[in-house]
């Protein structure tokens, strides 16, 4: 009867365990590990300074993740929006940080919640990181399948 019981705890345990486990956090600092080097860009018929991305961010890739930031939004739908290291007005379009301080977030299909988020809010994302490395149509980092996770402040 012990061992059962041993058991029925291990398994309760491993399942509430294993989904917060499952996912790491990235910090912008990870992000920020990034080098750039002149490349020939066939869709562009040209050359461009591409990115280099560093181990532990080529690690993060496919793989799901949290992150915190700044919830800027880019669509009325809100199916898309980015997530930035800092506020809207101390963004990279304004020489503050570089491309690397922000990601381009995909919401999950039927994921409602971060139409109701208001700009500038600093929340958590969960979803599938992914490093773009050759789409200039997109962000070079991008978090899929995105659910708000909370608002922090």
């Amino acid at each position: 009867m012990k061992t059962i019981k041993t058991t029925f705890l291990v398994v309760i345990l491993s399942a509430i365990w294993y989904p917060v486990s499952a996912q790491q956090t990235v910090s912008w600092d990870i992000l920020k590990d990034v080098t750039w080097s002149q490349k020939y860009v066939a869709s562009l018929s040209g050359y461009y300074q591409m990115p280099d991305f560093g181990k532990q961010i080529e690690l993060l890739d496919n793989k799901p993740v949290l992150v915190q930031g700044f919830y800027v939004p880019v669509d009325v739908d809100g199916t898309i929006f980015a997530l930035s290291e800092t506020p809207s007005f101390m963004c990279f379009f304004c020489g503050v940080g570089g491309i690397e301080s922000v990601m381009e977030i995909s919401v999950k299909e039927g994921h409602r919640n971060l139409r109701r988020v208001r700009t500038d809010r600093y929340i958590q994302v969960k979803g599938i990181f992914s490093i773009n490395r050759d789409d200039p149509d997109h962000l070079m980092y991008l978090l899929k399948d995105a659910e708000l996770v909370k608002v922090i402040r």
